[in-house]
C-alpha cells in the first residue's frame, strides 16, 4: 500500500509526462513536504523541481546572437 507522499510524487511525475510543468513542481514539492516522506521521496522531488527549472530557464545564446 502507498503511502500519500508516493501518491503525490506519482501524481508530479505523471504532470512532468504531460508537459504541465508548473503544476508538476507544485505536486513535487508537496510530496517532499508531506509528513510520511523517506529520505528518498524528498530528494528525487527536490532534484526533479530543479531539473524541471533548469530546463526551463535554459536559453541559447548562440540562438540569440546570429
Amino acid at each position: 500500500m502507498k503511502n500519500k507522499a508516493e501518491t503525490i510524487l506519482e501524481q508530479a511525475e505523471e504532470l512532468r509526462r504531460n508537459a504541465r510543468f508548473g503544476e508538476a513542481i507544485n505536486f513535487y514539492r508537496a510530496a517532499a513536504e508531506a509528513p510520511d516522506a523517506t529520505e528518498e521521496i524528498k530528494r528525487k522531488s527536490l532534484a526533479s523541481v530543479e531539473l524541471i527549472q533548469e530546463i526551463n530557464g535554459f536559453v541559447n545564446v548562440d540562438l540569440m546572437n546570429p
